[in-house]
């Protein structure tokens, strides 16, 4: 999901691309590297709202009673964690080896049929449309090192062992796309 907004954000389709998203015709939407991925913050008012019902008639004593889940009292601890487990290691492997970066310029390079619907019109081309059974030229591939959840601490073995994911499909990556200085300053935004 977050792949299609960005991907739509930055090629300038419309939003209405989004809604034909969930239309019926299927298209391959890349996935953004999984480094970002994050439970922001779980919200349990489904679970609170049953909970509240079962203890109408049962004190907190009482084996049957169920306490509302509430992170929010762990509000300042959560951040915390955040912040130094999670932004801070994040921001450090991007900063280091330029995940996010190396995603926008595989999917920017990318010379098939699959991404014709980030279009101006906003609308699903027949050649994007992916068919079970029918085999397409040239399709998108994903590549394992953005599926990369973990890396390694620090030290020379982590450098090596995120390296080796990095360069794992290098021979893609050195096709040479030969763009003019005009369309490299529109794909750069």
């Amino acid at each position: 999901m977050i792949s299609a907004l960005v991907l739509t954000c930055r090629t300038g389709a419309p939003p209405k691309i989004i809604d034909e998203l969930y239309g019926p015709q299927t298209v391959l939407v890349p996935k953004m590297p999984s480094l970002g991925l994050l439970l922001e913050y779980p919200i349990f008012d489904s679970y609170n709202t049953r909970v509240q019902t079962i203890n109408t008639n049962v004190q907190p004593t009482d084996s049957e009673y169920r306490p509302a889940i509430d992170f929010e009292k762990f509000h300042d601890h959560i951040a915390d964690f955040k912040q130094k487990f999670i932004y801070e290691n994040m921001r450090q492997i991007e900063d280091q080896f330029g995940i996010f970066d190396a995603w926008i310029r595989s999917v920017d390079k990318y010379g098939g049929q699959d991404l014709l619907w980030l279009n101006k019109n906003g609308v699903i081309p027949p050649a994007a449309e992916v068919k079970k059974g029918q085999r397409r030229e040239n399709p998108f591939r994903e590549k394992r090192r953005f599926d990369s959840t973990a890396f390694p601490a620090q030290g020379a073995e982590s450098s090596d062992a995120v390296q080796a994911l990095m360069d794992e499909d290098e021979d893609e990556d050195e096709v040479e796309v030969e763009l003019s200085k005009e369309q490299l300053l529109d794909a750069e935004g």
